[in-house]
């Protein structure tokens, strides 16, 4: 009986020390895929950019009785895909669109408020204002004065070098005037 269970133990270890997966560690990374349920042509990239939400605010003093606060923020229902296929993968990247909230502060009363978003721009490039998003807004401090406010504007068309460049004219009353300025 005694043996017995020596050759009963030594079985069982020659099976367990057989089956230690030193087979597959010679395996490309294509062997062992093809074997497996998983399928190359499945994989599928999804990315945000910007990953989280995003908001950046800019105050400026004009004047001692002026104030103008620029919000410019990404939206998290609102994007802009782009879509390519590379090594058997299907990658889509998601830029977020974004938005800018302008207030005009008039001796600490807001005067006005206004949004700039691309559906403030669309003319009949439709091709080039369903790819694009609002890239930077800022104020030119330079050139605004007490009733009269500038900004400027771009929007891009990510991975490529489509943009086109704004400038914005408000006055006090919230009328704003938009000329392009520059485009590639």
């Amino acid at each position: 009986m005694k043996n017995y269970s020596i050759i009963l133990f030594l079985i069982v270890i020659t099976i367990v020390t057989s089956c230690d997966g030193r087979d597959r560690a010679l395996e490309s990374n294509k062997e062992r895929v093809s074997k497996s349920n998983l399928s190359i042509d499945a994989i599928e990239v999804i990315k945000f950019v910007p990953e989280q939400y995003l908001k950046t605010v800019t105050d400026t003093i004009i004047d001692s009785k002026t104030n103008i606060q620029v919000s410019y923020y990404s939206s998290s229902n609102k994007s802009v895909i782009i879509a390519n296929n590379e090594h058997n993968r299907h990658n889509e990247t998601h830029y977020r669109e974004f938005e800018s909230e302008i207030k005009v502060f008039k001796n600490d009363k807001l005067l006005f408020k206004d949004i700039i978003s691309k559906s403030n721009f669309i003319t009949n490039e439709q091709n080039f204002w369903e790819n694009a998003v609002l890239q930077y807004v800022w104020l030119d401090d330079f050139e605004s004065s007490d009733d009269n406010y500038k900004l400027f504007c771009s929007f891009l068309v990510p991975e490529s070098e489509n943009y086109k460049m704004y400038s914005i004219h408000f006055n006090n009353s919230g009328e704003k005037t938009i000329r392009l300025i520059e485009t590639s």
